[in-house]
Parts: C-alpha cells; structure tokens; sequence
C-alpha cells in the first residue's frame, strides 16, 4: 500500500542509547515502556534490527541516508569526516515529495556544528543542547506537539531525537527509584571500578549517584530514563489521536545503539559491537495495517527504501545498501540481508560480521599509517578475531575462534570480500584506517574531568 496521492505524515523517534531487551515488548521483566508497549501493539515489532554503524553520528547518517558506513563515510561520532553534498539526505528527499520538513534535534549544532548536515532538507530545525540532569525530554515534546498542531493540515515529516537513556544517567523523580532494588545486581560496583580506576570513578561521579556503590541503582537510573522517556512518546501518540491525525501517520519509533552493562567488559557505554549495543529497537506503525512481529534481521539501512516505497519518493541516481522492507511485511521476502556488517571508529576500531546463526568481531588495530589504535581505556589492542555461536550463545560470552577455525575462516572471507566491495564502491581506502579514532580514551579523559571541574 502506498500514500502517492493523499500523503500520510512522517514521525521519526530516535531514543538514544536505548537496548530493545529493556523494553516490555522485547520481553524486559521490568515495567520501564508500558506507552511504548501499547505502541508496539499496534505496530511491526523488529526483533532483529541492528545498526550499522555505531554510536549517533555513523548511526543516523545512515538511518537518513540509506548508505553503509563505509559507503557515506561517516564512520566515527564528532569526527573530522562531512557527508558529501552529492549525497542525499531523507528530509531533502521528502521536501522535494511535498513534505513540511521538521526536527527537534541536536546533531547539527552540538560539537560545534561537527555534524551539519543532518539540518539538510530542513524547513525547520529546532536545534538544543543535551543537557542531562532535567526534563529536556518533556520540552522536546512541547516542540514537537506545536509542529504537530501548527501543520496539522499539511504532510509533515517530524524527526525527534530524544537523548533518554544517554549517559549519564540521572533521571527525574519518581523514576530515579521506580526500578530500584537495593542489592540486586549481579556484580558488585567495586568491580566494574578495578577494570580501569580512573575511568570509573570519573565516569560514575559524572552520574552523582545517591548510592555510588550499588551497580542495581546504576542499571535503576537507566530503566528510570527509559521510563521518563515512555512518557513523552505516550504524550506524542496520544496528541497525534486525539488530533486525528494517528490513522493518516506513518510512525517509526527506534532507536541509534545500545547499550553495554558488562558485554565485553564494557560497563554503561555503547562500543564493542556486541548485540547489546548494535541491536536497536524499531517498531513502525502504518495506517489500517495490521501489527506484527518480524524476527527477520533488518537495519537502519532499510529505513530509507521502505519509507520511499510507503510515500512515492523519486528514485535516487545511486544505488542504496538498504532493501525495502514492504515485501517481508507482506510475506512475500525472506530474508532482506543473509548478514549485516557493522562498525565502529570513536573510542576503538572494530567491524563485525552478523549472521543470522553467527557473528565475527575484528578489531582495527592500525590506521593507514600503520599507527596504533588503541582500546577503550587506551591500551593496546589484540588483533584476534572473536567468534560466536548466536545459536547457543546469544550474550556472546565464549569466543569460539579457536574451536571453530572452518567457520571463522568462512566469515572472515565474507567480510574480507564485502571490505573490497565497499572500497571499490566508495572509491577509497578504508575509511576506518584513514581516519582512526575521532574519541581515544586521553581525549575522553581530558574531555570529562574538565567537564566536572566546570
């Protein structure tokens, strides 16, 4: 089905750094989304969705573009790569459509105007600062609600980006105690501190934590964030009701990462490439269309395409990695991507290869210069593969590079295979090795304890 004459609007709600498995509909045990929830009721749950380039900047380009990392390159978030003008972003695409184009966004202007170009196509941006520690999240939705109300009678795309559950966490009351069981967590905090003491204990005193020792309260804040957020987005479905505007909308709620709480050693952040932090949450309501689950692998990749197909936009002069996802609604596709490839360059260089069954992880350990890139906390990194068997491992605990060596083999061959592909499509060198880390750990460590001091 599609809208080519009576145009529906567009909704796009990006919540940032939120993992699919702390939401009910993805089976959290916890009450975090009961608006979000009803959401997916009435939407296409994607059990399966994962980003291919991680964290905002790589993720979102992609997401407007409908082009790989490694084809648009942005690889790596506030880094010194600009998207070319000859690429072309959804918002311009819809405004050509006829849409009132309209964001409540901060990736334009935060970072000093590093990532300008998601303003493209924009009649009108509504630039803010993240700004943790208040309600940013309900004036967002004041925003977006007077967009909604002044273009009621016109097809508006509106892209909000909420940075609930972003560190740090540090959500309002009730909802810093709403999910707090003192003592339930399954590490200590005392341990998460030793794996790199001055990162930690800066880190978590970011957060101003009223029980800086129990890792429970920490995960607490984060579910409280989601919780603060599920609020909003009630808010904005039920305006979009109650203005009779919900059965002629298009309304896609994702989010750009995850986020780790101990996958790979990594605590309250979003790098590895580990499902926890590549898997996304996507659910996508279209009008008179019955809900349903997807357990199909998909991407933000396919955003672009299947919202092209839905509203009639003009055919683009280049080809896009993402694949229209109308046909696997209908049951008339399979499997839109037999594996997805995903990155990441911020604070390390790593690339992973995700089949449906299995998945490979290969750390970047050089730029093009043959300089070292270094890990997360800044130091020197293993050039090993990891190997997982998803079938019977689906937290990614055992490495199974050296028991499996066919198998490993067989998806480094892959992905060597796809590195050459992309290069010779995008017509350079690997951008990951060309432009190294855009956030290694000394800058991050100088970036926050001058924050703290201010």
């Amino acid at each position: 089905m599609t809208f080519a004459e009576n145009l529906p609007n567009i909704v796009v709600v990006a919540i940032d750094s939120l993992r699919a498995d702390h939401l009910g509909c993805y089976g959290y045990t916890r009450p975090t989304s009961p608006h979000i929830d009803a959401l997916a009721a009435e939407s296409q749950v994607f059990e399966q969705a994962f980003a291919a380039g991680i964290p905002t900047m790589p993720s979102f380009t992609t997401l407007y573009t409908g082009l790989h990392p490694y084809r648009h390159g942005i690889v790596s978030h506030s880094g010194q790569r600009r998207l070319s003008s000859s690429i072309q972003m959804l918002p311009q695409m819809l405004k050509q459509r006829g849409y009132i184009t309209a964001a409540c966004d901060n990736l334009a202007v935060q970072g000093e105007g590093r990532g300008s170009w998601f303003a493209r196509g924009y009649d009108y941006y509504s630039g803010f600062l993240y700004k943790p520690f208040g309600d940013q999240s309900k004036q967002l939705t004041d925003r977006a609600l007077s967009l909604l109300q002044e273009y009621a009678d016109q097809p508006l795309f509106l892209f909000l980006h909420y940075w609930d559950p972003h560190t740090p966490y540090a959500p309002l009351p009730p909802y810093d105690t709403l999910h707090y069981e003192p003592g339930s967590g399954p590490i200590d905090l005392a341990e998460v501190r030793k794996i790199q003491p001055a990162y930690y204990d800066a880190f978590l005193d970011d957060m101003h934590l009223r029980h800086p020792d129990d890792y429970a309260y920490v995960v607490a804040q984060y579910d409280g964030e989601i919780s603060q957020v599920d609020v909003e987005v009630g808010r904005l479905v039920h305006a979009l009701k109650a203005q009779a505007l919900w059965e002629n909308t298009i309304f896609v709620l994702l989010s750009d990462h995850g986020e780790c709480f101990g996958e790979g050693n990594f605590y309250f952040d979003h790098h590895g490439l580990y499902d926890a932090v590549t898997r996304i949450a996507l659910l996508l309501h279209q009008p008179q269309q019955p809900a349903g689950r997807i357990t199909t692998m998909v991407s933000h990749l396919d955003i672009v395409p299947t919202l092209g197909a839905l509203v009639g936009l003009a055919a683009l002069p280049y080809a896009l990695d993402g694949v229209n996802l109308l046909p696997l609604l209908a049951g008339s596709m399979s499997m839109p991507h037999p594996y997805l490839v995903s990155v990441e360059s911020s604070r390390q260089a790593s690339i992973a290869l995700r089949a449906p069954e299995w998945k490979v992880i290969v750390p970047i350990i050089e730029d093009v210069q043959g300089q070292p890139l270094p890990d997360f906390y800044g130091r020197p990194r293993s050039p090993e593969p990891l190997l997982f068997d998803l079938r019977h491992d689906p937290a990614e605990q055992q490495d199974l590079s050296q028991q499996e060596p066919e198998k490993l083999v067989e998806m480094l061959d892959l992905l060597r295979k796809w590195r050459m592909r992309m290069s010779t499509i995008a017509g350079e060198a690997d951008p990951i090795q060309v432009q190294g880390l855009s956030l290694n750990y000394e800058r991050f460590m100088q970036r926050l304890l001058a924050r703290q001091k201010t």
